[in-house]
């Protein structure tokens, strides 16, 4: 062999080594939302920062979920849901089975339970807290829950989705358990006074409309927030304020992706600007008029 056909050959040996084989691992590219511009994992299926289903196009209706029989944590849109797996299903900001990117959710928020077709929550020292159907759960607590219960990590509130297998277990032991006395039921709290909107937001589209009550009101894509507009792709999870006080009434955009407009101006990230009535209101493509 010739010093030409030696290099050749030491060519092709090189190529073979250098080219994946059949069993190698090939890292995919992160989906760019296009909505609010997040890179996420290629595996994941919606946007981590605004919700927005990856493989469909902005504007265009989102289908809903398939039914499964695996249990599983969806918003109250249906826009959105976390499956839950056998045993352990930790809740949180990071690293957790049930991922959840919110800033009011705790790294290790919660733990979800998942045995002989029964389902228990436990808070893990959260910040914000662990709320069931509205009640407050303590550290360390396990509750058990039933199909379509109410669960609330920080302001995200989700709704737990059970086989039908599964629920009818946990229904069968609720009906199992005996009965309380009288004298083992508490008496019920006095209702707390009623507290009436002071604002609406209204749409040009007829009977949509928003109430405003005192104090802070959130306005976002996530189910977590005062008012939650899901039909509009362009709005962002958490997207803006509006706060009634003694002073009157503002409008603070909180670093929304595509941006806030008041009566034809964009205003500024967390600039607190003055709200009067019949104001025009733009959160990102949805129109809505302030009315007091």
């Amino acid at each position: 062999m010739n010093a030409s056909e030696m290099n050749e050959s030491n060519l092709e040996k090189t190529v073979v080594a250098q080219s994946p084989g059949a069993d190698a691992t090939l890292l995919g590219a992160p989906v760019i939302c296009p909505v609010c511009s997040t890179e996420n994992a290629p595996t994941e299926k919606y946007c981590g920062e605004c919700g927005f289903l990856l493989s469909s196009t902005p504007g265009e209706a989102v289908p809903a979920a398939e039914e499964s029989e695996q249990p599983r944590l969806v918003e109250a849109a249906g826009q959105r849901e976390y499956l839950l797996d056998q045993g352990e299903n930790t809740v949180g900001r990071e690293n957790t089975d049930v991922l959840i990117s919110d800033p009011t959710v705790s790294r290790r928020h919660a733990l979800l339970v998942l045995d002989s077709g029964k389902c228990r929550v436990e808070d893990l020292g959260s910040t914000n807290g662990t709320y069931v159907a509205g009640k407050q759960i303590q550290q360390g607590e396990r509750v058990e829950l039933v199909d379509g219960a109410e669960l609330k990590f920080g302001s995200v509130v989700l709704f737990l989705k059970l086989p039908a297998s599964a629920g009818e277990a946990v229904e069968a032991a609720e009906e199992e358990a005996p009965a309380e006395s009288p004298a083992e039921v508490e008496e019920a709290e006095p209702a707390a006074p009623e507290v009436s909107p002071v604002a609406r937001l209204v749409s040009a589209d007829p009977g949509r409309e928003f109430a405003v009550m005192p104090g802070s009101n959130t306005i976002g894509r996530h189910a977590g927030n005062s008012i939650v507009l899901t039909d509009d792709p362009y709005v962002s999870g958490s997207h803006a304020e509006i706060i009634a006080d003694e002073g009157g009434f503002w409008l603070v955009d909180v670093g929304s992706t595509n941006g806030t407009i008041l009566n034809g101006t964009k205003i500024e990230p967390d600039a607190k600007m003055a709200l009067n009535d019949d104001d025009e209101i733009v959160f990102g493509q949805t129109t809505l008029r302030f009315q007091v």
